[in-house]
């Protein structure tokens, strides 16, 4: 199994809310775009068009992984293997917000490691974009205007 790589970090330096994802999907790593997967919800859940830059730097959101690389068998989370961790320290001060319960427990694994002490909670994962989610779209909708709109 080959090692992947992930995507560089996207507005993290001005963004006030930063959406961490787990790892990119195939898709994503060959296009060198976040969320290229057609049936990722991700960029109708923010009411933008696929891949509008311009509208995340308005929202004031960045994005980035928790898995800086890994071995994984095609996109599902559920298949990654010898993760490598993204340095979080970076995040310091940010909003993170975790795409899927999967980008959180991640996460909190990264920041044992990493002997990092962040406050993070529950209340800002997100339902997970990917369409294997089984959510009815307008209420995964409504969950992430909530979650977002608390930190605008």
């Amino acid at each position: 199994m080959a090692i992947k790589k992930g995507l560089a970090a996207f507005n993290l330096k001005n963004a006030n809310i930063v959406i961490l994802g787990t790892f990119p999907s195939d898709t994503s790593l060959n296009e060198q775009e976040y969320y290229s997967d057609s049936r990722n919800q991700f960029w109708q859940l923010l009411g933008l068009e696929k891949h509008d830059i311009k509208g995340l730097k308005q929202l004031n959101i960045g994005l980035w992984d928790v898995i800086a690389s890994c071995e994984r068998d095609g996109s599902a989370d559920k298949t990654i293997k010898n993760a490598k961790y993204n340095d979080l320290s970076v995040l310091k001060g940010k909003n993170v917000l975790f795409n899927g319960k999967k980008a959180y427990t991640y996460f909190l694994t990264a920041l044992k490691q990493q002997k990092l002490d962040f406050k993070v909670s529950e209340n800002n994962i997100l339902p997970s974009s990917s369409a294997a989610l089984a959510v009815e779209f307008t209420n995964k909708k409504k969950q992430w205007e909530k979650i977002i709109n608390k930190y605008k």
